[in-house]
């Protein structure tokens, strides 16, 4: 069977021979930062690539099963135990591997986009008030990158500065966050003026034909 190949006409495995799909490199990415839960996981990852536990906890048990994580219960008073993964060395060589390899052509899903795809079967004002929600909800995600952001000047100011620290990556991948925040209450805002253009004409129309 012929290997699988990317859309650049690559190889789609690493040099490691293991492939994973993107899930589980995330995965290993972030416990090679700090060894987290599945929860912390998902938190940690909540602003870059948001996911499930659902989804997180099978794949951490591939990993387990491929040797890539180690698993360690840590006992808690008055609560559950807490699993705590970490990488081993081949985990980290199979995610070093990866980095720099030709990634998938990127795929968006957003239901908003969804709906405004079929934005034509309701009324122009409908859909203002559609897009006047999403950017409300917009500005307050916009509000806590920039609370992100700020924290990290503070707390980590010294690995900002440095590419050999994880920190110095979240930075950027949180201001990128930022920037298409900001730029869709652009969009935002200059589709509402569109649809403000049309509901108007449409009414002086209609009242034109009234009068005659």
């Amino acid at each position: 069977m012929a290997e699988k190949k990317n859309s650049a006409g690559k190889d789609s495995k690493p040099p490691s021979g293991l492939s994973l799909n993107t899930l589980g490199y995330q995965l290993l990415g972030v416990v090679s930062r700090q060894a987290r839960s599945g929860y912390d996981i998902v938190k940690q990852l909540e602003y870059i690539r948001p996911v499930k536990t659902s989804q997180v906890y099978p794949m951490l048990a591939r990993l387990e099963n491929l040797g890539l994580v180690d698993a360690e219960d840590i006992e808690q008073t008055g609560r559950p135990n807490k699993r705590i993964y970490s990488p081993t060395a081949k985990g980290r060589q199979v995610l070093t591997d990866w980095v720099g390899t030709e990634p998938d052509l990127p795929v968006l899903r957003d239901d908003f986009l969804t709906m405004v795809y079929s934005g034509w079967v309701r009324e122009p004002q409908e859909v203002i008030d559609m897009f006047e929600r999403r950017i409300v909800y917009l500005r307050a995600m916009i509000s806590e990158m920039e609370s992100r952001l700020a924290e990290l000047a503070v707390t980590a100011r010294d690995d900002l500065k440095n590419p050999k620290s994880w920190l110095f990556y979240r930075h950027v991948l949180l201001m990128r966050r930022l920037g298409a925040l900001q730029q869709e209450i652009i969009w935002s805002r200059s589709v509402i003026g569109l649809l403000h253009d049309t509901d108007s004409a449409e009414k002086t129309t209609n009242e034109g034909e009234i009068d005659d």
